[in-house]
């Protein structure tokens, strides 16, 4: 296994928990989604990865996961300034998708 295929395994990883806590202090069924979507598509990237065919994929699916939580992170912090209770939740998804960006530019380099 490449390091590229190991990061985005622990990514993968680390979006399912840091995505189960958010959905758990939100009680979001889209954060839930969201979470499940962008865990499978960092295991999917890591699969695309490993075989070393279609690399376009192992770039796509973590940027689709960088794209879902990145807007749902802005949207967050939008709301955050009226409700202090949504700047945990936001801070979450921006780590998420700090994750997933650091999984989508390790993939693109690794071409």
């Amino acid at each position: 296994m490449s390091p590229t295929v190991i990061l985005l395994l622990v990514i993968s990883v680390a979006v399912l928990l840091l995505g189960g806590y958010l959905w758990r202090i939100t009680s979001s069924r889209s954060i839930f989604l969201n979470t499940m979507f962008g865990s499978t598509c960092m295991l999917l990237a890591a699969y695309h990865a490993a075989n070393h065919q279609k690399m376009e994929w192992a770039i796509m699916l973590p940027f689709f996961t960088t794209m879902l939580f990145g807007g749902r992170a802005m949207g967050t912090w939008w709301r955050s300034r009226k409700d202090a209770d949504m700047v945990l939740p936001a801070q979450l998804m921006t780590g998420v998708a700090g994750l997933s960006l650091t999984a989508t530019i390790s993939a693109y380099l690794s071409l």
